[in-house]
């Protein structure tokens, strides 16, 4: 039952609204020339533009980015990728109007300052379930798996481990959560991507027909009756999270005024995510005629292969449990004020530790069914508001 609860929220609400906004936004884009820039871009706020960079991509680039586009291609074919870029392309646009409204309607009352009271308090509260599904429980089980799998830790050490180094992370608030994903971002991302580009090297005379294949089966019969299509927006979506809202909550509080400068930080986080990451995963995939991430690593490196691979999930899944954590924190102080963010911390670091030593079946239904229930009323509002990109609030 969740499971058809999920697929008809995501694949008959979600991707054809996300579409649809993100031709509302080309244009919006288009037409207003980007967003509205100011002169003096210094203002106040908590983190930096770069910082919220940061941040976002410690909540976007996960596991997903690894097994995600696996799955993807393993239904829908190699044509799979093609429809991610197409997805990423709009998720650019997207990220950039929400990201840069997200500036221009800034308030300290609620999360995101566009959106309506009674549809921000239903926001905040799916935004707060997914923190500990997706965003944290579904990563530490990854984690846990990952280890135990390719170097024989037992899962409840890996909880326990990762539920103390969450909790002190996380207990500093945004100053604890941007002094970690400032450095720890970086070297994951250059971590993987290094290691996926040895595998596309060692089999590089594939290359060519990877993206012959890519193009050539984007368009074919399987990929409309098999799946490429829906799989590929899907996984480029879900993966940066463009639409959904989250990372708003964090950008519109960047110390910058320039809703245009942090319209393009969002952008650039869903290139990073979906356009650099997925993508080297998928030619990593497709050149080596794997049906998975694990066997292509495998097949190139050996057993070097599968050890970085369950280094790189770590990575990922830790860093978005971290992510993620600010998002829950804040809409809990919406919600329930800001003395109960020290409960969701000590809520947040025990769901760390549940998450990675028990099966989450049920946890991956409940968390994409409250991320598209985050997604829906964010995409409404963005639709609606994109024309308002180059003016000033409340205009």
């Amino acid at each position: 039952m969740l499971d058809l609860v999920k697929n008809f929220l995501w694949n008959y609400m979600f991707v054809p609204l996300f579409l649809l906004t993100g031709a509302v936004c080309v244009f919006a884009i288009i037409k207003n020339k980007g967003a509205k820039r100011v002169q003096n871009e210094k203002g106040e706020g908590d983190v930096s533009p770069v910082q919220t960079l940061f941040v976002n991509l410690a909540s976007t680039i996960g596991t997903g980015n690894i097994v995600g586009v696996s799955l993807a291609i393993g239904v829908g074919g190699p044509g799979s990728v093609f429809w991610m870029w197409v997805a990423a392309l709009f998720g650019m646009c997207v990220s950039y109007c929400e990201n840069a409204l997200g500036k221009i309607y800034k308030t300290d009352k609620k999360p995101i300052g566009y959106m309506p009271d009674k549809i921000s308090k239903a926001f905040a509260f799916f935004c707060i379930i997914t923190s500990l599904g997706i965003g944290n429980m579904i990563q530490a089980n990854s984690a846990a798996t990952a280890l135990y799998t390719g170097f024989g830790v037992e899962k409840w050490l890996t909880g326990i481990l990762f539920a103390f180094l969450a909790f002190l992370i996380v207990k500093g608030g945004i100053k604890g959560i941007t002094r970690f994903t400032d450095f720890f971002v970086p070297v994951m991302s250059v971590f993987f991507i290094v290691s996926a580009l040895m595998v596309i090297l060692i089999n590089r005379e594939n290359i060519p027909f990877v993206f012959k294949s890519i193009f050539s089966e984007a368009f074919s019969s399987r990929a409309i009756m098999g799946g490429a299509l829906a799989n590929g927006i899907a996984r480029g979506v879900m993966s940066g999270e463009a639409g959904v809202g989250s990372t708003v909550i964090l950008s519109s509080k960047s110390n910058t005024k320039s809703p245009h400068k942090q319209g393009v930080i969002g952008s650039v986080s869903i290139f990073v995510d979906t356009i650099v990451m997925c993508t080297l995963t998928a030619v990593a995939i497709l050149s080596a005629g794997a049906s998975s991430t694990q066997s292509a690593f495998y097949s190139a490196l050996g057993s070097l292969g599968g050890g970085v691979l369950d280094l790189a999930i770590t990575f990922f899944a830790f860093t978005t449990i971290v992510g993620w954590s600010y998002f829950g924190l804040e809409c809990t102080a919406y919600l329930f004020g800001e003395k109960k963010k020290e409960v969701y911390k000590v809520v947040y670091a025990f769901a760390v530790f549940i998450g990675a030593v028990i099966g989450l079946e049920i946890a991956w239904a409940i968390g994409d069914i409250s991320c598209a229930l985050m997604a829906l009323p964010n995409l409404l509002c963005v639709l609606f508001l994109a024309k308002n990109i180059n003016s000033k609030k409340n205009e």
